[in-house]
């Protein structure tokens, strides 16, 4: 659980130190962006992504700005995570979610992917919604699911079940197009195995579940 919650943070912690965080703007409208090294009164220095270091003087700089992303408030998205989902058994989860965002705060949309439980593989098909907190590029957001799990095998007695969950996190845009997101949260499901000797018997399991999650996000 502790090297699974350092993951988490070290994850995160990339993310808010992933982007070049200045723009310098010169007076032919063109946009530089990086880190600045140093400036002055004559001059101004900015490492590029590749390395390189650029330096421009002061007649040439019409400003320089904090670097923010210009995320697109509405649109389609698709999101790729991966997580762990802990409990009883440590298993890992993979989703993959295309949807629409509807504003700044709000967005859905359907996920797809492979998740175990007790040991036998599921394909989630979940709802999924999320409320972001804040309108700019750095925004907490709840985030809850609702769905099936799919049995991806024994499907005469394997019938599968209800699963739902809810999550808290925090996204941070690294540029205009894409995004990191890191959660923890709750995961509820439950499975149903036919009995194959006796059609009126079957055995209903229930997990309680956390979560922790990393995803990107791409608009």
């Amino acid at each position: 659980m502790k090297n699974l919650l350092m993951l988490c943070l070290l994850g995160f912690s990339f993310g808010l130190n992933a982007q070049r965080t200045h723009v310098i703007v010169l007076n032919n409208g063109s946009e530089i962006r990086g880190t600045i090294q140093a400036t002055d009164e004559n001059q101004t220095s900015i490492l590029m992504k590749d390395g390189s270091v650029m330096v421009y003087s002061s007649n040439e700089i019409a400003s320089i700005e904090k670097y923010v992303p210009k995320v697109s408030s509405t649109g389609v998205f698709m999101r790729a995570g991966l997580g762990m989902l802990g409990g009883e058994q440590l298993s890992p989860s993979f989703l993959l979610t295309n949807g629409y965002s509807f504003s700044p705060h709000w967005d859905a949309g359907l996920s797809l992917g492979f998740e175990f439980f007790q040991n036998r593989g599921f394909m989630p098909i979940l709802a999924n919604a999320r409320f972001n907190l804040l309108k700019n590029h750095f925004t907490p957001f709840v985030d809850v699911v609702a769905g099936y799990e799919m049995p991806l095998r024994n499907f005469d007695s394997n019938k599968g079940g209800f699963s739902s969950g809810a999550r808290l996190g925090f996204t941070k845009y690294l540029g205009n197009k894409v995004g990191f997101s890191t959660s923890v949260g709750y995961r509820f499901a439950q499975t149903i195995e036919k009995s194959p000797w006796w059609d009126d018997f079957k055995t209903v399991r229930q997990f309680n579940r956390y979560e922790i999650r990393l995803e990107f996000t791409f608009k």
